[in-house]
């Protein structure tokens, strides 16, 4: 048995116990992507048609950790009317003194659905580290140049719940094309629906520790293994 206090403990012995031990260090140090916020799952009160001149943002903040952003799911949809030249615009800002401020990414997406507000994933185009305890901006807007009557519909939601340990805010809006900003000031704001998702929150030193440790005990286990 691997548990005797015979002195001269067998080499597979030794082994199972450098295994087990980088197993469970590296299996602390690691997490699962998760959810941050979403109000998904609320019902949706109606929805705000985003033009060239009109842009709306939705405020959400981080919880007690840091995280990598991998998406946000956002609902939106479209007029059925809209011109070949139309560019939709995502972006992701930092908070700042006229409400939004600096920008940190801009978002890839698939084509725009024509129709009522489906959930579409924005896919940052560079990385992002979110900050703990810090506000952010999702920039939702459009330019075109031809067809004046074409609009991007952004989803609100019927109430102010969320689920997930960071929140969601206030909301933005501005009349000129994203140039100036006001922020909503409505008891109730009903936030724009959304999802933002982040990879495990970043790591603690403590965690980079165990993380070495892991990467040790793998490492002397290979060399108990040549020396069979």
């Amino acid at each position: 048995m691997c548990d005797s206090l015979e002195e001269n403990m067998p080499m597979n012995c030794i082994r199972k116990r450098f295994t087990a031990a980088a197993v469970m260090a590296l299996a602390a140090s690691c997490a699962q992507a998760d959810v941050l916020v979403s109000n998904l799952a609320q019902p949706e009160r109606s929805f705000s048609e985003l033009t060239s001149l009109f842009w709306a943002a939705q405020s959400f903040t981080t919880d007690g950790s840091g995280h990598a952003l991998l998406s946000i799911d956002a609902m939106l949809g479209t007029s059925a009317y809209r011109g070949d030249d139309t560019e939709y615009v995502a972006e992701l800002h930092a908070s700042g003194p006229g409400i939004i401020g600096s920008l940190l990414t801009t978002f890839s997406f698939g084509s725009m659905p024509s129709g009522a507000p489906t959930s579409i994933s924005l896919l940052p185009t560079s990385g992002v580290t979110l900050a703990a305890g810090t506000t952010y901006w999702l920039v939702m807007g459009e330019r075109h140049g031809s067809l004046d009557s074409e609009y991007l519909g952004w989803s609100y939601a019927d109430g102010n719940a969320s689920t997930g340990p960071g929140s969601l805010g206030a909301f933005g809006y501005s009349t000129d094309g994203g140039m100036s900003w006001a922020a909503s000031t409505f008891d109730t704001p009903n936030p724009f629906r959304l999802a933002v998702n982040v990879a495990s929150p970043v790591p603690e030193p403590s965690s980079l520790a165990l993380t070495a440790l892991g990467l040790l005990a793998l490492m002397a286990m290979r060399r108990v293994h040549r020396t069979e």
